[in-house]
């Protein structure tokens, strides 16, 4: 009996013990106990151990940037920035560089717009450490300032940084233009870390700026799988659907990265963008009926945007409704007075709707003083000038065109054909004619102006040639068919 009390006392003691033991354990021994965890593999029962002794008041930073690191190493980029938090707000020196560098590039993937300011921090606290070089490399190069971000980059390599540092080397060299330098860098973090998100993707988007969209969309899809709370990794999905063309896909991806990122003003306009597109692509396939009110909702929503107030326009301008047309690219205009694509839809629909050469030829100028070095904006000039009766106007602007190296289209040289034709200045004309139908040769009207150039020149053999060719491509035109009948029927041209 004596016995079997002793064990009932000593069974009835044990958890007081216990809870006294576990009490008198301090936060160190609890983190060393997690690191013993996490080196045998077990990195979840690692982060319940750190979290329990991040939460002691005693804890350390140090604690916190262990439970960071953990909790980046599984990508849950919230609880990591946290952690990273806490561990900034107690910590001093280089560690405190780590916490704030390793902060930033995860607000970074959040689409957190601090994360700039983060990286800033990150290098005041410590200016030569490989995590703030990184995260202020990615800064830099965010911001499009490759020049800057490249030496800080190659800096943090240099320290040692590792698979992000090379990471930060490829975003960086991205920035700068270099994306075949960009590309080796990626593939050289994914080398030393096979999962490293932010290495794939800076892959995938080099990928897509090649014109390899279709290889990249693996890519990104692993990437959301293991990440899929990822703003960053969402934007960069949208946009490859959107070089694919899948335009539904597109909105509903950038639609979830503005939903995740907290004022990422980039995933903002990345929706636009992509209804944008998925709008023209319907005005595109003979559907402008249905992009209108889309577009139109979304003016609403962002009355100063450019873009949208120009896609507006022109699915508008598809559904023939130019009094419409005209008052949204007028507020367009407005809002960006030397937009040039602006002035060009403006010049097509006093062109093409209105018949109202003058005022085309108005907008066209100023297209063309916007943008000098676009041969299509400066052939409609061309062209609204010929329509305006200004040839002597026209022929030095469309000779800009044709002599341009590389220029391969036919619509300038016809429309300089025409005004040469009008002007009675055949033997100039021949030559252009020529060019632009070998570069048309299925083009009626440039068949029929080179028929009225041999005419003009009393050439009835090439007169018949051009003139057949022209009707039998379906040139409708009474007078030149009925000279061609006449000339065929043995008639010499007076």
């Amino acid at each position: 009996m004596k016995r079997l009390s002793w064990l009932m006392v000593l069974a009835l003691a044990a958890p007081v013990a216990v809870q006294k033991a576990l009490a008198q354990t301090g936060p160190d021994d609890i983190a060393k106990q997690a690191e013993e965890k996490a080196a045998a593999g077990d990195v979840d029962g690692a982060i319940e151990l750190l979290r329990r002794a991040a939460g002691m008041p005693n804890a350390s930073g140090e604690i916190s940037l262990k439970l960071g690191r953990l909790l980046e190493g599984r990508l849950q980029l919230d609880a990591a920035i946290a952690a990273f938090q806490a561990a900034s707000d107690k910590l001093s020196g280089a560690l405190k560089g780590e916490a704030l560098g390793r902060m930033s590039i995860a607000q970074e993937m959040r689409g957190m717009p601090q994360a700039a300011a983060t990286a800033d921090a990150a290098l005041q606290a410590e200016p030569a450490g490989a995590w703030p070089l990184t995260a202020a490399a990615r800064a830099r190069a965010r911001q499009g300032k490759g020049a800057e971000a490249v030496p800080l980059a190659e800096k943090a390599v240099a320290a040692g940084g590792g698979a992000a540092a090379q990471a930060a080397l490829g975003y960086a060299q991205e920035a700068r233009g270099d994306l075949a330098a960009a590309e080796a860098a990626y593939r050289g973090a994914l080398t030393s870390d096979a999962g490293s998100a932010i290495a794939s993707i800076g892959v995938a988007r080099v990928l897509r700026k090649t014109k390899r969209a279709s290889a990249a969309e693996p890519l990104m899809q692993q990437v959301l799988a293991k990440v899929p709370g990822s703003a960053d990794a969402h934007k960069e999905m949208a946009r490859i659907k959107l070089a694919l063309g899948r335009f539904d896909d597109a909105v509903a991806e950038s639609a979830t990265a503005a939903a995740l990122s907290d004022g990422d003003a980039d995933a903002q306009q990345l929706v636009q963008e992509a209804s944008l597109a998925k709008a023209l692509a319907q005005v595109a396939a003979g559907q402008a009926e249905l992009a209108i009110p889309e577009l139109q909702a979304a003016r609403d929503r962002s009355p100063d945007s450019l873009s949208i107030r120009l896609g507006l326009a022109k699915a508008l301008i598809a559904g023939r409704q130019a009094d419409a047309a005209v008052a949204e690219l007028q507020k367009a205009a407005e809002l960006d007075p030397r937009n040039a694509e602006t002035q060009n839809q403006l010049g097509y629909v006093n062109l093409f709707l209105r018949r109202n050469a003058a005022a085309a030829a108005a907008a066209y100028e100023k297209a063309v003083a916007a943008a000098p070095a676009n041969t299509d904006y400066r052939t409609a000039l061309g062209v609204a000038l010929n329509a305006a009766k200004q040839y002597d106007r026209a022929i030095p602007e469309l000779l800009k065109v044709t002599q341009t190296p590389g220029y391969a289209k036919a619509d300038a040289w016809i429309a300089l054909g025409e005004a040469l034709v009008v002007l009675r200045r055949y033997p100039d004309a021949v030559p252009v004619l020529e060019k632009g139908a070998s570069l048309a040769p299925k083009n009626a009207q440039a068949a029929a102006y080179l028929a009225w150039t041999y005419f003009g020149l009393k050439d009835a053999a090439n007169f018949k040639k051009a003139g057949a060719k022209a009707r039998a491509l379906g040139y409708k035109e009474p007078t030149l068919l009925d000279y061609l009948s006449r000339v065929e029927a043995g008639q010499p041209i007076k």
